[in-house]
């Protein structure tokens, strides 16, 4: 089997053309969490010079983001490399990129990207200020004078929320029409921030997991496919978010460290803001059943990521509208008919599925496929008892009575579509559904099952 004949058809060649190097090896990896898939590559140039590099792809097109937002993650890396490495901004050198299977390359950096697996506090502190003075260096480039080529015209903040706002509401539409969404979104459209700061550039994805480190020292900046023109306190922001799934200092230390480094004021309102516009965009339902959907690159982690983004998303815009929630109803049930038969798959993928896979790529799929076993296996137990529990809060909530869940659930969507239900009682409703998701992916989610956005102050 040849080199090229370990990627997607074509994009061998296609790198090799971009780079003006022969891929000269192949080894799969496990791509960028749920959105991307990865290699590691061999290069070699016609003059004699190889580098070994890693790339991630999506093909499919079915992770985060769209093609522009591809052409931008190229752009500030390509830029980051050479016009703008005197800002001392960390990244992996930028080899090529392949537009039309959304294919990324650039060299290897040494480092380790766990920052929650240090046991040592004061590495973990001069780490974290590290990292955060790597922010406040991005934040300094003055984008007026030196705009990134290929990033698009340099607008105010402003101007990309509106235009965010009015993507997710066309994104939210049709059959995938959602309630949560669409509620969140009318509070970020009234609630917009005023007085925000000149435009900087915004890494958009910001946080531990997408940085590497040796010691206490950042090594690069990793996965810019979020990157913009905008506040800076939107990394803050994503900073938040990241630390749903990886543990950091806490904030307030980190925020203090920004400062210190010569960043931006913070603004813990505008924090707030932001991050609850970036969970909005990172809550959309997967669309894992539909025909006309590209597949995942992970679907069980896919799943996991939407349930806690959507869990997270219900309990914040509680906060922010000021609704205090109930507890949320979750009845419990004896285990399923065919629980036997889940747990003997679950033990063969663990015990000798796993152990003998030496495809790095497919081991992290094999896991994946377990988190959608323990799912699965939970829907046949819980599933009913979460329906007829939701079924009777939507019921009181409307004065109506219904045949199924499906009917009481199409019902309070209408409702929420024409505004025939106070904002308050719709949102404790969106949150007691996702309480319920997010039961159903508990064991499949493990130790992320009850994460929460940390402390702000």
């Amino acid at each position: 089997m040849s080199a090229a004949d370990l990627l997607p058809e074509g994009l061998a060649a296609a790198v090799e053309a971009a780079s003006g190097a022969r891929v000269t090896a192949v080894r799969p990896r496990g791509g960028g969490g749920a959105s991307r898939d990865g290699a590691e590559l061999d290069l070699a140039w016609p003059d004699g010079r190889t580098a070994s590099a890693y790339m991630n792809y999506d093909v499919h097109k079915a992770g985060a983001g769209d093609d522009a937002a591809f052409l931008r993650e190229a752009a500030i890396l390509r830029a980051l490399s050479g016009p703008l490495a005197s800002a001392s901004v960390r990244v992996a050198p930028y080899f090529a990129s392949v537009p039309d299977q959304r294919a990324l390359v650039c060299g290897m950096v040494s480092g380790q990207d766990r920052f929650g697996g240090l046991a040592d506090a004061a590495q973990r502190s001069a780490l974290a200020r590290d990292f955060m003075g790597q922010l406040a260096a991005l934040h300094r480039i003055d984008v007026v004078e030196q705009p990134v080529d290929g990033m698009g015209p340099v607008e105010p903040a402003e101007i990309f929320i509106r235009q965010r706002i009015a993507a997710l509401r066309v994104g939210n539409s049709g059959k995938a029409w959602d309630p949560l969404i669409h509620l969140s979104l009318n509070w970020l459209e009234a609630n917009v921030p005023a007085d925000m700061p000149a435009p900087v550039i915004v890494h958009g994805d910001a946080g531990p997991g997408n940085f590497l480190f040796e010691g206490d020292r950042v090594t690069a900046l990793l996965d810019w496919e979020l990157v913009h023109y905008g506040d800076p306190m939107a990394d803050l922001a994503m900073l938040c978010l990241r630390m749903l799934f990886q543990g950091f200092v806490p904030l307030p230390e980190a925020f203090a460290a920004y400062e210190a480094a010569g960043g931006h004021a913070v603004d813990l309102e505008r924090v707030r803001y932001w991050r609850l516009l970036f969970q909005t965009g990172f809550a959309r339902r997967s669309r894992y059943d539909d025909p006309d959907a590209p597949p995942p690159p992970n679907l069980g982690m896919n799943l996991v990521y939407s349930t806690i983004h959507r869990r997270v998303l219900s309990e914040a815009l509680a906060e922010a509208a000021g609704i205090v929630l109930p507890p949320v109803v979750l009845p419990g049930a004896p285990v399923g008919a065919h629980d036997r038969s889940f747990a003997i798959a679950l033990d063969d993928i663990r015990d000798s599925i796993v152990p003998r896979i030496a495809d790095q790529q497919a081991a992290v799929k094999a896991k994946g496929m377990a988190r959608l076993i323990k799912w699965w296996r939970a829907i046949e137990r819980f599933g009913p008892g979460f329906h007829a529990a939701e079924k009777q809060e939507v019921e009181a909530a409307l004065g109506l009575r219904f045949a199924d869940h499906a009917e009481a659930w199409a019902a309070f969507r209408d409702a929420v579509a024409e505004d025939r239900i106070a904002t308050d009682a719709a949102i404790i409703l969106c949150n007691g559904h996702e309480a319920r998701e997010a039961a159903l992916m508990a064991d499949a989610m493990g130790g992320l099952a009850d994460t929460k956005f940390a402390a702000l102050e």
